[in-house]
């Protein structure tokens, strides 16, 4: 897949992210989900969290930091609870905010990047990198963070908006 290809496939799912979320009112944003747990304004500051992990990535800082969860193991379930914490009485302006602050940024760095960059191996953008995931191409990073996380939570909040809330 070429760089240009990337990102029009970041930015299609992005739209369709958005689109989702423009048809749905404010109130029910915010609302929590039906079994009481992540509202949608939720999971918008959680996949900017992540672009923001993404971005930190390319900038070769803190990752967990940069998302806000920095001091936490690097678990995903405690890095999810440690970023939802942080958030979770953040107004939807706030949550939308956070959200597209960290896309325009993330999109920033990757509007830079060239065919090959996203070719390097994920070690080449931090050391020490362990496992599979140090010879994996940066790409596998960047689809988790955006296109293939949209994806996912694009599901989610069709599942959440089919769903009655618990009362």
């Amino acid at each position: 897949m070429t760089a240009d290809e990337v990102r029009a496939r970041i930015r299609s799912k992005r739209k369709e992210l958005f689109d989702l979320i423009a048809a749905i009112d404010e109130a029910a944003l915010s609302a929590p989900g039906p079994d009481g747990g992540w509202a949608i304004k939720d999971h918008l500051v959680h996949i900017g969290a992540w672009e923001h992990w993404l971005l930190a990535l390319f900038e070769r800082g803190d990752r967990l930091a940069a998302m806000g969860a920095a001091g936490v193991d690097r678990d995903i379930d405690t890095v999810n609870a440690a970023v939802y914490e942080k958030h979770r009485h953040d107004s939807l302006a706030e949550a939308r905010a956070y959200f597209n602050d960290a896309h325009e940024l993330l999109m920033t760095v990757l509007d830079q990047q060239s065919t090959e960059d996203f070719e390097c191996p994920y070690k080449a953008f931090f050391e020490p990198a362990e496992g599979d995931a140090a010879t994996q191409p940066v790409l596998v990073a960047v689809a988790a963070n955006t296109y293939d996380h949209y994806e996912e939570h694009i599901g989610w909040i069709k599942e959440m908006r089919a769903k009655p809330a618990q009362r």
